[in-house]
């Protein structure tokens, strides 16, 4: 099942529930779980649909830099 197959499998549903408004989302996603369950695929969203996964952080733990501790020293009285 392509993104095409998808999006209008997501329409059919919204069709079948008399044209909701603001259920777009939730018709994607059903049509897409459907699609993974039959094809085991993982879950894609349109380039136009602005969500998604967001990327991996680029650095690790270990590459993040310390702070410095370059505070004056606090002044005795």
């Amino acid at each position: 099942m392509s993104e095409h197959d998808i999006r209008e499998a997501a329409y059919r549903k919204w069709e079948s529930e008399g044209r909701p408004e603001g259920e777009h989302e939730r018709h994607w996603r059903e049509a897409e779980d459907e699609h993974r369950k039959s094809t085991g695929t993982p879950q894609t969203m349109p380039s136009d649909h602005n969500s998604g996964v967001a990327p991996p952080a680029t650095s690790s733990p270990s590459e993040v830099e310390e702070p410095s501790n370059d505070w004056p020293a606090a002044d005795k009285k």
